[in-house]
């Protein structure tokens, strides 16, 4: 009898998924199948997980590991049709209610806006190889804990098209952890998970360049985590990738594509990422003359940008003190990522980070961190993080951004400040962005106005580096001096709110 009305209720619950199909996309009977076939995948590809989970959990001799929260907002595709799950079969369930019990806490949320491809239909060209011997393979890579570091190294092929590194679960269907998947004529890098033969979507975003060469060396790191895994490409952060199926499981390492002289290194690391020689932080120019801490009222600061880095078809020069022209066209600016290392006890009091650039044309946002130490993991001591994001609902003015402040202390971030500004940041313009200490708070200035403020919740002397990512590009940052104007008591870049002089 059981049987029966289960039976029953699968077909009813098909008979509804059918008929969602067809409505949500205006009864077309081929899109309706497609819609109807990644929606049911999705289901069991999210039904697999949660099971692999639980049989974890359960499985590890009363310890409970707790599944990290997984963050699916990025993905897009595929998210409508996202719908809460409830087709466990009965072994399913009864272990997800024991663990329940147990535990009192929810592994998984039921509702992970999680697009799939089934790797045996159309997506399958996308991660199989016309070789299928692995350019590198290791089954004896040891168990995996938080810490656990894999660095492989090789030549890329100069007709390389694509390669990948699994991390893959010793089990019949051989399911894949963490799937890294450069290619090379798109010029992204994939990471995916597969279960029971099925993939996930593809992650596939970065704020980091895609910095792999066709006949150059490379060297991938993967940095394992209780949370995630986290990856960096030639000694520079690109992703973290957030556990999908337990990473405890993994046993085989293997690399496959168009690459070779394959080598991996295992080590057990305090700090993430491994540094290459090009990655290392710049010194940071140093302006600075404490004896010289006044100057004369006449003076005045000029913002010299290259020509190149100026909005098309704009003056070089400019009544109200606008970028000028004084470097060489093949002043191309710094790369980023961007880590900049300061002396101790550099921000003090009377004293001013300047970061010069340009904003692109389709900014979203960008940020300065002010931290102490160039890690990613663990994350470092953050005394100053500005945000400006350029959001697509705002309206009005170019230059219209949610600026937001905060600081990274005591391993957590502090509660955030966010004001919504009519900035002088306009994409494709140039840019001079000022932050000076104060005794008791950075000022944030762009192009000699001020914007903003952040009182101090980490001492200043305790930053060692400026991390300066997103988009902008960069010609200059250098630590200088905020003077005195002679005769007044105020200095070049001072909040007009707190005083009425100059």
């Amino acid at each position: 009898m059981t049987a029966i009305i289960l039976l029953v209720c699968h077909s009813v619950r098909e008979l509804v998924d059918l008929s969602d199909a067809l409505w949500q996309n205006a009864f077309n009977i081929e899109q309706s199948l497609n819609y109807y076939r990644i929606k049911r995948r999705l289901q069991l590809f999210r039904f697999h997980c949660r099971e692999l989970w639980l049989r974890q959990s359960l499985n590890n001799s009363g310890t409970m590991h707790r599944r990290p929260d997984i963050d699916f907002a990025a993905i897009e595709a595929g998210a409508e049709c996202i719908q809460n799950i409830d087709t466990f079969d009965c072994s399913t369930r009864e272990l997800h209610e024991r663990f329940q019990q147990s535990e009192g806490r929810h592994l998984m949320p039921l509702d992970l806006d999680i697009e799939v491809v089934d790797g045996k239909e159309c997506q399958a060209s996308f991660y199989e190889y016309p070789d299928a011997v692995p350019k590198y393979f290791n089954d004896q890579i040891g168990q995996l804990s938080e810490g656990i570091s894999f660095t492989v190294t090789g030549n890329l092929a100069v007709n390389c098209e694509r390669f990948s590194i699994n991390l893959v679960h010793n089990n019949v269907t051989r399911d894949v952890a963490l799937h890294i998947n450069p290619r090379l004529p798109q010029n992204y890098i994939v990471r995916n998970t597969k279960v029971q033969d099925i993939w996930g979507s593809e992650e596939v975003s970065s704020a980091l360049p895609f910095l792999l060469t066709r006949g150059d060396k490379f060297s991938i790191q993967v940095l394992v985590t209780d949370a995630c895994y986290m990856i960096s490409v030639n000694g520079q952060h690109f992703a973290a990738y957030k556990h999908r199926i337990p990473y405890r499981d993994v046993s085989i390492l293997e690399v496959k594509g168009d690459v070779s002289n394959v080598e991996m290194q295992r080590t057990l690391v305090l700090t993430y990422p491994q540094r290459l020689p090009e990655s290392e932080a710049k010194n940071i120019e140093l302006h600075i003359d404490d004896e010289i801490d006044e100057i004369d009222a006449s003076v005045e600061e000029t913002v010299k940008i290259p020509h190149e880095w100026c909005l098309i078809n704009a003056p070089i020069t400019q009544s109200d003190g606008s970028p000028k022209s004084t470097h060489s066209s093949n002043d191309f600016g710094l790369t980023l990522p961007y880590y900049g290392a300061l002396p101790p006890n550099s921000l003090v009091e009377g004293r001013c980070l300047k970061i010069e650039g340009r904003v692109r044309l389709l900014p979203h946002s960008f940020y300065i961190n002010l931290q102490k130490g160039q890690d990613i993991w663990p994350h470092p001591v953050v005394a100053f993080h500005l945000n400006p994001r350029f959001s697509k609902a705002s309206s009005g003015a170019l230059g219209k951004a949610v600026v937001c402040r905060n600081a990274w202390l005591n391993g957590a971030w502090a509660e955030e400040e966010r004001s919504e500004f009519d900035t002088n940041f306009r994409p494709g313009r140039t840019f001079s962005l000022v932050i000076v200490c104060t005794k008791d708070a950075y000022e944030v200035y762009v192009n000699r106005q001020f914007m903003t403020d952040f009182k101090y919740k980490v001492s200043p002397a305790l930053v060692d580096t400026v991390y300066i990512q997103g988009d902008v590009k960069l010609w200059n940052v250098t630590l200088e001096q905020n003077p005195l104007i002679k005769g007044k008591n105020v200095r070049v870049y001072h909040n007009p709110l707190y005083t009425d002089e100059y």
